[in-house]
C-alpha cells in the first residue's frame, strides 16, 4: 500500500528557524554562495519524516539520513539530521531520489511530488502552454518530505508501462480510459510508468489525462516523449519547461522493492519543430552518479521513450550499465512491439547482450481505424498487434514482461491467420501465419493439427496478413470508417509452417504453442475445413 497525501504541492518548500541552523552549517563546512560557480545557487534541503501526511515539517518530525538528493548532474547524500546541499543552475529541478520502503507525496491525480524547480528568471513569456513561475533566488530550506511504504510486503511487485497513450484531445483521453485503463482499477499493479508521448502536442490534454490515469489508484510515473514538448522554443533547454510544472524533473531514478529505476528524457529538441534521439552529457553525469550508489547486483531499470536502437549515442549508456548483471531497458515511440537483443560496445568485454524492449503503445496506431460497437477505433499497430500495456514482474534482482492486450482477454496473446475453408489439393501449399504478439527470436513457437504431432513453425518478418485486410476494407460503400490506419510494415513476431498435405476432408483445428524467453507458454486455435474440389467454397 502506499500513502496519498491530499493536499500535497508540486514542491514542499518552507522557512522554519532551522534555516539559519543550516545556513551555520553551511559556512562550517565552507561552502557559501560567493564560492559556487558563476551563475549558480548553493541550495540546501532536509528530507524529513512526515508523520502526521501533511507536507509540513512539524515539530519532532525527524530528518533521514542517507537518502539522495540530486540536482540532475550530481547525488549527494543526507547527513544524521536529513541535511542536504547541492549547486543549482537556472532551470534545474532539484529532486530527491525515492528510497526502497519509503514514498513522496501524492497529489490527487498519483503523481509523486518529489521535486523543487529552481528558476529565478521563470519560464520565458507567451509560450503555448506555460511554463514555471518565478522562484526565489534564495528559497531557504528546501524540505522534501517523505512516507514509509513498506514494499517488502509486495515481494513481487509489477508495474504497468504503458506506451504512447498520445490523446490529441479529450475524446481520445476517454478511448484511453475505457480501453486501457479501467481494467488497471483495483489490480495488484504498484505503480504505473508512462512512457512518453502522454498527449499529442497539445499540452492542454495533460491535465485530462492525468486525471484518468489517477483514477487507477496507484503512483504513477512519467518519461518525457517528443509529443510532450514545447515547441515553441528554441533548444533543447527550454523544451521541458511544461513538464517540469507538471511532472518535475526529465531525468531522475527511484528505488522500489528490489529494482533501481532510471526515467531518461532521451528526445533533443533541435528547434522548429525537429528532434533527436540521444542522451546528454548531464543526463550520462546522472546515471554515473547515480549508479555509484546502488549495489552491482540490483536490477537496474531503464525508461525511456525512443528506443535505444534509434539514439546516436546508445553506446555511452550501454557503457555505464556494461558491469551489471541484472538490467533491461524499455521504450516506446515507435507504435509496434519488438524484443532487441543489443550488443555491448567491443571495449566493455561484455558478451551476452542487453535486452531492450519497444514497449507496445496504448493508442496503437494513433487510435485510427474502425470503431467498434463502443465507438473505440481498433487502433491496431502495424505490427499486427493489438493496442495495449505490459506488466513488469519484479522479483528479487530478477524480472518478466508480459503483454496485456486491451480490449481482449489477457490470456490471448497472438493471432492466427488461415483461411476457412481450404480445397484439398492445397492443403499442402497452404501456410499458417501465426502473430506472437510480444514473441521474440528467444521465442519457441510450434503447431499441431487436431491431436497430430508438432511442427516447429519458422521465424519470419512479414507484414501481419490482418492488418493488410484491415486497411484493404478501410472504407465501407465508399464511407471511410475511422482515420486511415498507417501503411503496412514488416512485423518482428511472425511465425509461419506449411500445412500437411494429407488431411481428409472435414473439420480441423490447429493449435499454435508459443513459449516466450521467460517460460510463459501460451495458446491459440484456429478452425477451417478441408473441402472436395467439388465443393470448394460452399
Amino acid at each position: 500500500m502506499y500513502i496519498r497525501h491530499p493536499h500535497a504541492v508540486h514542491s514542499i518548500i518552507r522557512r522554519t528557524s532551522l534555516c539559519l541552523a543550516v545556513a551555520a552549517t553551511l559556512a562550517a563546512c565552507g561552502r557559501t554562495e560567493a564560492q559556487t560557480d558563476a551563475g549558480t545557487t548553493q541550495l540546501q534541503g532536509i528530507v524529513f519524516e512526515d508523520e502526521n501526511l501533511n507536507g509540513v515539517r512539524d515539530g519532532k518530525e525527524k530528518g533521514l539520513a542517507r537518502v539522495r538528493v540530486s540536482n540532475g548532474r550530481d547525488v549527494v547524500m543526507t547527513d544524521v539530521r536529513g541535511r542536504w546541499f547541492l549547486n543549482a543552475k537556472p532551470g534545474d529541478t532539484i529532486f530527491v531520489i525515492k528510497p526502497r520502503h519509503w514514498i513522496p507525496p501524492l497529489d490527487k491525480d498519483g503523481l509523486p511530488q518529489f521535486h523543487y524547480v529552481h528558476n529565478p528568471s521563470g519560464s520565458p513569456e507567451g509560450l503555448d502552454h506555460a511554463g514555471v513561475k518565478p522562484t526565489p533566488e534564495d528559497p531557504g530550506v528546501i524540505y522534501f518530505a517523505l512516507y514509509r511504504n513498506p514494499e517488502e510486503e509486495q515481494g513481487h511487485h509489477k508495474v504497468a508501462l504503458l506506451g504512447d497513450p498520445q490523446s490529441r484531445n479529450l475524446t481520445e483521453v476517454d478511448y484511453l480510459a475505457r480501453d486501457v485503463v479501467e481494467p488497471m482499477v483495483g489490480t495488484d499493479v504498484a505503480f504505473g510508468i508512462g512512457l512518453g508521448d502522454l498527449a499529442f502536442d497539445d499540452l492542454g490534454v495533460l491535465p485530462g489525462h492525468n486525471a484518468v490515469m489517477g483514477r487507477t489508484g496507484i503512483p504513477w510515473f512519467n518519461v518525457h516523449g517528443n509529443h510532450d514538448m514545447n515547441f515553441d522554443v528554441d533548444d533543447d533547454a527550454l523544451a521541458d519547461e511544461t513538464w517540469q510544472r507538471i511532472y518535475g524533473p526529465a531525468t531522475y531514478s527511484f528505488d522500489w522493492g528490489t529494482a533501481h529505476y532510471i526515467v531518461i528524457d532521451n528526445v533533443i529538441y533541435d528547434g522548429n519543430g525537429k528532434y533527436h534521439g540521444g542522451f546528454t552529457e548531464q543526463d550520462l553525469d546522472f546515471i554515473e552518479a547515480d549508479l555509484e550508489h546502488i549495489g552491482k547486483q540490483t536490477l537496474v531499470v531503464l525508461l525511456m521513450h525512443i528506443p535505444l536502437t534509434g539514439v546516436e549515442n546508445a553506446d555511452e549508456l550501454l557503457r555505464l550499465i556494461a558491469d551489471r548483471p541484472n538490467t533491461v531497458s524499455v521504450s516506446a515511440h515507435y507504435h509496434m512491439q519488438e524484443h532487441h537483443f543489443l550488443d555491448f560496445p567491443s571495449d566493455t568485454q561484455r558478451t551476452d547482450p542487453h535486452h531492450h524492449l519497444i514497449n507496445a503503445t496504448a493508442c496503437g496506431s494513433w487510435w485510427k481505424g474502425a470503431p467498434d460497437e463502443y465507438g473505440i477505433p481498433h487502433a491496431m499497430m502495424s505490427c499486427g498487434a493489438p493496442n495495449g500495456h505490459t506488466l513488469l514482474g519484479v522479483r528479487d534482482f530478477d524480472y518478466s514482461l508480459r503483454f496485456v492486450p486491451a480490449g481482449t482477454d489477457p490470456r490471448q496473446q497472438m493471432h492466427i491467420f488461415l483461411p476457412g475453408s481450404i480445397s484439398q489439393s492445397m492443403t499442402g501449399g497452404t501456410e499458417v501465419v501465426a502473430n506472437i504478439w510480444s514473441g521474440s527470436k528467444r521465442s519457441s513457437v510450434r503447431m499441431r493439427i487436431d491431436d497430430g504431432p508438432w511442427i516447429t513453425m519458422a521465424h519470419d518478418v512479414r507484414p501481419d496478413p490482418y492488418y493488410e485486410m484491415a486497411k484493404l476494407s478501410e472504407s465501407l460503400d465508399g464511407k471511410p470508417r475511422g482515420m486511415p490506419l498507417p501503411n503496412p510494415r514488416p512485423s518482428p513476431h511472425i511465425w509461419v509452417a506449411s500445412m500437411p498435405s494429407d488431411l481428409a476432408p472435414g473439420g480441423h483445428v490447429i493449435e499454435v504453442e508459443s513459449t516466450d524467453m521467460f517460460g510463459n507458454v501460451d495458446t491459440g486455435h484456429r478452425i477451417f475445413r478441408v473441402t472436395p474440389e467439388s465443393t470448394t467454397g460452399s
